[in-house]
């Protein structure tokens, strides 16, 4: 079963009536016109009106180049469109002589708009009226979908209920609980008491991803989780980097206060290059994706600067508390 996305533009004889046989001649449509369903166009009335319109179209999808929402010289909404050369050498000739009549916008066979035709139209032109950002929004919408008329074949339909996307997000957040509190167990062991250190500032990452999220408004989705999940490894990632170069500095006989603030001064300009390349890319994806993929950026964003503050900041102040309990430090449980 299929339907062609057919989109002609007709000038209209006349209407819209209310009923077909007001637009007939006794009892007959008029030679060279056809009588075509609509909508009236007026605020809140979804009845249907009739048009008789001429039966040869002026020009049709395949002259179409494209259609776009636009404003007109008062600053309302409107809706511009452009031809290709063939298509604007007919437009212009039947715009130029029917001007002051309407044009009717039809979409398989029904018409979706009768503007009125206010000048010569060539290869640019711009429907103007009463619209709404979602009128106009929609107008280009068939204007585009017209453009190229295909053929729809169903080969299955599947409906699929609110409960799939729920066992989804559960299970992602079940994956999330699972993969932190791995983190935390090997951070626990092949860092002993400085990875407390990398789970506390961890911690504050997530806490404050999660409240920059909430306050700027961001929902949960499934690419969100994964933004989640990725923020985290990119955490504990960053405090290795901070620990290994400190059992560097250690290996090397400098003491532990120096090895801390050699570490992490030595790894601070490696951490801001990596984060801010990964903000670039988030920049990207937001920019250039769609709304399953922007939620990921947004939330892989928030992640990379809340972890750029902790893992620097955060954890050396987690070190200096510490340290600072005890005049003396001979050893680093590292």
């Amino acid at each position: 079963m299929g339907s062609p996305g057919l989109l002609e533009l007709k000038i209209v004889e006349q209407g819209p009536a209310s009923t077909k046989e007001a637009l007939m001649t006794n009892g007959q449509v008029p030679q060279g016109t056809d009588i075509l369903p609509g909508g009236s166009g007026a605020p809140g009335d979804s009845g249907t009106v009739y048009y008789l319109v001429k039966k040869l179209a002026a020009v049709t999808g395949r002259d179409l180049r494209n259609a776009r929402p636009s404003v007109d010289e008062n600053n309302q909404p409107a809706v511009s469109f452009s031809l290709n050369n063939e298509g604007g050498r007919k437009f212009g000739k039947v715009t130029g002589e029917n001007v002051g009549r309407s044009l009717a916008i039809i979409l398989d066979g029904r018409v979706q708009s009768a503007p009125r035709i206010e000048s010569r139209i060539n290869s640019e032109g711009r429907i103007t009226g009463s619209f709404t950002n979602e009128e106009v929004q929609n107008l280009s919408l068939v204007l585009r979908s017209g453009a190229l008329p295909a053929q729809l074949t169903y080969l299955r339909e599947q409906t699929i209920g609110p409960s799939l996307g729920a066992d989804a997000i559960r299970s992602g957040v079940t994956a999330s609980i699972v993969g932190l509190l791995l983190v935390i167990a090997f951070m626990l062991v092949y860092y002993r008491l400085s990875g407390v250190n990398a789970v506390v500032a961890l911690i504050f990452n997530l806490v404050i991803l999660l409240g920059l999220m909430a306050y700027v408004g961001a929902v949960m989705t499934l690419p969100g989780i994964a933004g989640f999940v990725l923020t985290m490894g990119i955490g504990v990632d960053s405090n290795v980097l901070i620990f290994e170069r400190i059992k560097e500095e250690l290996e090397a006989q400098r003491g532990v206060r120096a090895s801390i603030n050699a570490g992490f001064a030595r790894v601070f300009w490696t951490l801001v290059d990596t984060h801010v390349a990964a903000l670039i890319s988030c920049v990207c994806l937001f920019n250039f994706g769609t709304g399953p993929i922007r939620g990921f950026a947004v939330t892989l964003f928030i992640g990379l600067i809340s972890n750029l503050f902790t893992s620097i900041f955060v954890s050396k102040t987690l070190f200096e508390v510490a340290l600072g309990r005890r005049h003396q430090v001979a050893t680093l449980s590292i």
